[in-house]
């Protein structure tokens, strides 16, 4: 089983393991990293069991370290590795496992917001989030929207809720919503000024136009599908949605 493992591990992952390696290994906190590096190399392994043993020791030397101390380690930890995920601002899972996150980096994450409610960085991430809050996307965003960081997390956010949108009859549920969806991505568009990108502004028009045709769709004249399709409009049927770091000229870090 462990052969299987290091055989699907793909060049990616051991192409970041080796550098997140080397940029803890010369950080100040070099002596408490020493198990969690342990855990990357003995997943590499395949190793899972032995793995996991090695970030639980991790998280408890660091878990009991007073509040002053461990947001220095876990902010540090997040940014090493941060640039290896795949969905930033979404952690990897082999990086930020379930254990650590639930245990350490979200309680961590949770009391800097109660302390500094108004710095983005302690929003933008998904970390000791609860079911039914408010976006810390979002809210990283109105707190600093000339941050590109911020931006670029919104917008990632709110193209998830429109990445089916070619399916129009299915996600096109309620006008408001789909209205608010739009209006916010206008609003992150004219946040990035000349940052964002030519066909990103050819989307956003289309996008705004529809959510007008569908804000005054009469219901009773059938499906809300017809109705591009009555105006001839295949563009806007088939409209495809850019992921998020196609909206910028310049991306910003650590987006890949």
């Amino acid at each position: 089983m462990a052969r299987r493992a290091m055989l699907t591990w793909n060049a990616g992952r051991f192409d970041a393991l080796q550098r997140i390696r080397a940029d803890l290994e010369q950080s100040e906190y070099r002596p408490l990293y020493a198990h969690y590096i342990e855990y990357l190399d003995l997943r590499q392994r395949g190793l899972r069991k032995q793995a996991f043993s090695s970030l639980d020791t991790f998280v408890s030397q660091v878990a009991t370290d007073p509040f002053e101390v461990r947001p220095s380690i876990c902010r540090h930890l997040v940014s090493t590795i941060e640039g290896y995920w795949s969905n930033w601002p979404a952690s990897d899972n082999w990086q930020l496992p379930d254990q650590i996150e639930r245990r350490l980096i979200g309680p961590v994450w949770r009391e800097w917001r109660e302390r500094e409610p108004t710095n983005p960085e302690a929003w933008v991430y998904y970390f000791g989030g609860v079911p039914g809050e408010a976006s810390g996307r979002e809210i990283a965003f109105l707190l600093a929207p000339s941050g590109p960081r911020y931006q670029y997390a919104f917008l990632a956010e709110l193209g998830y809720e429109l990445h089916e949108l070619e399916h129009i009859e299915t996600i096109l549920c309620d006008a408001r919503y789909f209205g608010e969806l739009t209006a916010s991505i206008s609003a992150v568009a004219g946040a990035m000024g000349k940052n964002i990108t030519g066909e990103a502004v050819e989307i956003l028009a289309k996008l705004t136009e529809l959510a007008d045709i569908y804000r005054t769709h009469d219901r009773t004249s059938g499906t809300f599908l017809h109705m591009p399709k009555n105006l001839v409009r295949r563009d806007l049927i088939e409209l495809h949605i850019l992921p998020a770091r196609l909206w910028f000229q310049v991306p910003p870090e650590p987006v890949r």
